[in-house]
Parts: C-alpha cells; structure tokens; sequence
C-alpha cells in the first residue's frame, strides 16, 4: 500500500470516531431537553445530589440536603417518576411524581414541575422549592410529625380486659421550687419528703440522691400513681413545696399486680430506643417493657398518625406557621388474646400472695392447655415471672415423671420396694427428710410418702431416656408461648450416681413451675398437654398447640400408667404428705409435694414445691427457699383450691 491510501484510510478512520463521539455525546450529554430531564429525575431519586445536569449544582446540593433531610430519615422509600415533558416558550418543563412511602408502607403521592434551560447546546434542570414540593418555599422544610397512636389492649378469657390504657398520675419533685418554697404552715424541704415517705412508702434516701443529681429545673420522679391511688393521697401530697404532677396515660393491668410480671409493663420509649427505632418512634412513644407487652409490642402498639409539615428551618431564614400537606391514615394497636380467666388469676394472685418468701403458682386447663393463670409475688418486692422462666431443681414433685417411667417399666402400685433411711449409689449417700423409715412397702406408700431412697433404688429399674421420655411424654418439652417461657431439661444420664439423684428431683434435671404444672395436666388428662398462652390469632409467635415445631410429643402416655399415676396422687393427699388437701371442698384433689435441695450450704436449702390438680385445673407452686413443700407450697395450694370453690 502507497502513503497516500494510508493517509486516506487514516483520515477515514478520525472521521468515523469524531462521528461516533458526536452521537455519544448528542445521546449522553443534555443536549436534549428530556435527557436532562431523565438525568435529573435519576439524581432525585438518589440519597443525595451529585450529577451535572444542574444548573447550579452547589445550590442544587444544599436546597435537596436542607428540604428534603429530615424527610429521608424518617421515610422508608421516596421514588421520584418523569412523566413527559412540555414546551413552554423557551423553556421545557418536566413533570414529576413523588411518592413517599412511610415506614407503616403507606404511599404519599404529588406531582411538581421541573424548568429545564437550554444554555448553547445544554440543556440544565433548575432546582427550586417548588419542584421538591409544590407549596414549599425558600428557608422551609418537609418534616414528619408523628402522634402515638391508641396501644391494643390485652384480653383474657371471653374477651374480659386484663391490660388497656389507664390514667396514672406522675408525682415528682422540682428541685428548685423544693429548695426554695416554703408554704403559710412553714413546711421546709425536708417535711415534704418526710410527708412524702410516709404516704408513698417510698426510698427516701434514693430520692434524696436523685434529688442531688438532678438540674435545679429537671422533674425528679417521685413514684406513678393509678387516678384511683393517687386520689387515696392527693389532699396530703397535692399541696407540699416543690411537688409536681403530670398526668397521662398507659397499659394498666385490671388490678394492681394482677398477673404482673407475666402482663408485664410499657412505658414512654427511651432515648436509646428511639434512636433505634428508624423513625418508627419518638418521645412520646408508648413501647412494652416486659412480659406480654415487650413480647407483642409490634401487635399492640398501634403507629398511630403521621403529618407531613412544611415549617421553617433551623437557622430560621423564614418565617411563617406550619402547613400541614399530608396525613397518613392513623392505625391504633391490636388486641391479643390471652388464655388467663379473670376469676382463676384473682385466685392465684391472692394464693401466691400468702407465701412468705417468693412465691410462683401456675395454673392450666388440662382438657385444653390452656394457661389459665400466672401468678408472682415476692414479699421483698417486684417480682420476676419466675413461674414461666424460672429454673429449679424440682425435687420430689418430678417423682410423678419417674414414678410413671417405673409404671411403665412394669413396677405396679402394690410392688414391695424397701424404704430404708438411707441409700448409697456408688459412694454417694441418699437419705429421706427427717431421717424418714418406712421399710418393706407398697410402691403407692413410697410415693405417697415420698421415699426417696426407694425412687433411688428403684433406679436401676430404667434408664435415664427411660426418665427423659417420661417427663416428655408429660409435656415438659421446649414449647413456645410468644414469651420467652422455659420448661425442663431432663438430660439422658445413666451415670449412676446422676441417674439416681434424678429420680428424686435433683442432679441435672432443672424445671420451671410451668413445665411442673403441664406435667400434673397431663397426668390429670391421661394425655401430653401442651401449654397455650396466647390464642393463635392474636400470635405471630408459637402454635396451635404451643410446641416449638408444632408438632406434638413423640413420646406417648400408657394409658395404664397414667390412670395408676392419677390413683398414686390421690393416694398423696389422703395418706401422704399432701394430706393437707384433703379436706378442700369440690373434687377430689390430687398432688404430690416436693422439696429440693440447692446451694452449697450444710444442711442445705430448700425450695418448696406443690403439684397436682382438681377437676379441670391443675396447679403448680414453688415458695423459694420455702423449705419442705408440704409446710409452704401445699398452704398456698390450698388457699388456692379454695378460692376456686
């Protein structure tokens, strides 16, 4: 090839490019009005401002940071859509559609306008106000406002009301009026406080150090009062020197420490959960705290409403009232529905308020598994719901669970097994309480009795998935109650020693009330009952049925087993340790009391357990450290029996 067809090609070749980067160019560059328009809808639709197609893109910047900021923040999702374009002299206009969607994923629609120029060949969009939102001016914002709305209330039985929103009255103390007030009797600081502990039976050496650490100008809570309370004190407090009072509303329970710890509370949402909450709350959100109304806060607390406000911006260059543009439909709480029956949990409360140490009872439904009632009392204070999460040794109560494996096993209820006072199972001694000696008896005396060394003995009669499916097939498996409950762990253990202690309660076998009271359900069935709390339509947690994977236990009841077993825990109230009982009016009453051993002490402590059923209800109750279990668990039973008839 000569120089000069390589010239041409060459020449050819440049020609072809610059074409090519001209196309490019008219198609990637605004050299078109709905080029830029496209270009512009795609950087609106982004977090912040960072193409070109700007006329003035630093303005451009700040205008979109200050409008729209708080917005973004508080929306789930704003998506912005060019919808065509229209000539209007020399100018373009491109319409927009905004939607924002709110964390509640309701939409908010509006259109605006977009003025696009044409400067040479470029076209460039004009960022104003007005495009982010027809009626927004300059030096103003869009910003959310949210208003709590009405928190779903907790239901029981036939729908009865066991927790809604209630007034309460917030008493508390301005330290700078307390400092300097002083009233026409002369009362100083220090007669409101005194004045103060005596109505409110309150810490007075807490709040004189809240006091203390407080701003002259901060409210010092003082205690929150139920309107019924607080009307029993407000002539002697209402009056004293530096006292204040702020009265709203939140979740109340029917009664004062009614199902407490298992309801549970709800309060004002912290800083901390606010800012965790991406927008969802604010200050004056209503959030659950514990118990049911931690556990189901999503269902009942309702989002209630949102406005969207136009109103000035922190450095105030504008100035003007708000404008309320938009108002998301308002959503109240739903309802849950519990199994707790009013007049059952009246009686559990009241039982459980007799023991003298902490005291859990549990009561469920064996024909349904329905937890009919929960009580906590702690005569030290507020109680925890160790009824549903508490784990013990359950001592001699879990002899139902070994008894019936040793049913199985073949044992019967007139089998001779020696009750010696004590027994040794490779080098570990095992006695009965008070030294106890009932020698060559029936195996329904050593249950009645509760001999341990027998159940020890008996032992090598089973194994330790002998005991474990027992307990299983009791229903003492992991369920689910939407709570966090806890059941028992009752390990496969056939190390000797480990294996003997639990069949009297001890070694690894740890229960809580609730798996002690479905396991004396479903003696009382003849079936494996399992535990429900909250009804399924008012649940997004659990089952039907309340077992973890919904499915039911794969252990089975003998059915001759479990109708020896209901006899041998008659046997313990008519003859036996729960003897107690048996005058209690109604049905005939069955049970079996227990006494576990913890701690390192000698001797050592003892918790107090009761476990049976009358009728359609079964009960458990644990008094901690309450020693033996037919001196404080089964008086707490019985209150509780007798409240029911």
């Amino acid at each position: 090839m000569t120089n000069k067809p390589r010239i041409w090609l060459a020449i050819t070749i440049v020609v072809v490019l610059l074409a090519g980067a001209g196309v490019f160019a008219f198609l990637a560059l605004p050299m078109r009005a709905d080029a830029a328009a496209e270009d512009a809808t795609a950087d609106l639709n982004s977090p912040t401002i960072e193409s070109n197609v700007w006329s003035d893109e630093k303005t451009a910047k700040k205008l979109h940071e200050l409008a729209l900021g708080a917005l973004d923040e508080s929306m789930k999702k704003r998506a912005v859509e060019l919808n065509g374009t229209e000539k209007r002299g020399d100018d373009v206009i491109a319409k927009l559609k905004w939607t924002w969607t709110n964390q509640d994923d309701d939409l908010w629609e509006y259109t605006s306008e977009l003025p696009l120029h044409k400067k040479g060949l470029l076209w460039s969009a004009e960022l104003t106000p007005e495009v982010l939102h027809p009626d927004l001016e300059d030096g103003r914002v869009l910003v959310s406002k949210r208003h709590p709305g009405e928190r779903g209330a907790i239901l029981g039985e036939g729908d009865e009301e066991l927790m809604a929103e209630g007034t309460v009255i917030d008493v508390g103390i301005h330290p700078a009026k307390l400092e300097k007030a002083e009233d026409e009797s002369g009362k100083d600081a220090q007669d409101t406080l005194a004045t103060l502990k005596d109505e409110l039976d309150i810490d007075l050496t807490a709040l004189k150090e809240r006091i203390d650490k407080a701003e002259p100008e901060h409210f010092v809570p003082v205690i929150t009062l139920r309107e019924s309370d607080y009307k029993n004190v407000k002539d002697a407090i209402h009056s004293l020197p530096g006292t204040v009072f702020n009265t709203h509303t939140q979740p109340l329970s029917r009664k004062k420490d009614f199902a407490g710890p298992t309801l549970g509370t709800a309060g004002a949402a912290s800083a901390e959960e606010v800012e965790a909450s991406d927008g969802k709350l604010t200050g004056g959100s209503i959030v659950g705290k514990s118990g049911l109304q931690k556990a189901f806060d999503e269902q009942l607390s309702g989002p209630g409403s949102e406005e969207i406000i136009i109103t000035d911006a922190d450095d105030g260059s504008a100035g003007g009232d708000p404008v309320l543009v938009h108002e998301f439909p308002e959503h109240d709480g739903e309802d849950i529905t519990t199994t707790l029956n009013v007049g059952v949990q009246e009686a559990a409360d009241k039982a459980a308020a007799t023991g003298k140490k902490p005291t859990a009872l549990v009561a469920i439904r064996p024909s349904d598994g329905h937890v009919i009632a929960v009580a906590n009392q702690d005569p030290e204070g507020a109680a925890w719901d160790r009824a549903l999460t508490g784990q013990y040794a359950p001592g001699s109560v879990f002899k139902v669970a070994s008894g019936l494996a040793l049913l199985e096993s073949g044992v019967e209820a007139k089998t001779t097994l020696d009750c010696p006072k004590t027994t040794t199972v490779d080098g570990k001694s095992f006695k009965n309480a008070e030294d106890h000696v009932l020698g060559e008896v029936a195996f329904e005396d050593d249950f009645a009795e509760s001999c341990n060394t027998a159940f020890v003995d008996a032992a090598k009669r089973v194994s330790g998935s002998d005991v474990a499916n027992a307990a299983s097939s009791l229903g003492m498996d992991d369920v689910d109650l939407g709570i966090g409950a806890k059941m028992a762990s009752v390990p496969s253990d056939d190390d000797a020693v480990t294996h003997a202690a639990q069949m009297i309660g001890q070694g690894k076998v740890v229960s809580s009330p609730l798996a002690v009271a479905v396991m004396a359900a479903s003696v009382a069935e003849g079936d494996t009952v399992s535990p429900l709390l909250v009804l399924p339509d008012g649940s997004e947690g659990g089952s039907e049925n309340g077992s973890e994977d919904g499915s039911e236990s794969d252990q089975m009841i003998d059915a001759d087993a479990a109708t020896t077993m209901q006899k041998l825990m008659r046997r313990a109230v008519t003859e036996g340790t729960a003897s107690t009982l048996a005058d209690v009016p109604g049905e005939p009453v069955h049970g079996k009391t227990g006494t576990a051993e913890y701690g390192d002490e000698s001797p050592p402590r003892t918790h107090s357990w009761f476990a049976g059923y009358q009728g359609d209800v079964a009960v458990a109750v644990l008094v901690e450290d309450g020693g033996f279990g037919a001196e404080a668990a089964v008086p707490v039973a019985k209150k509780f029996f007798a409240a029911l008839n």
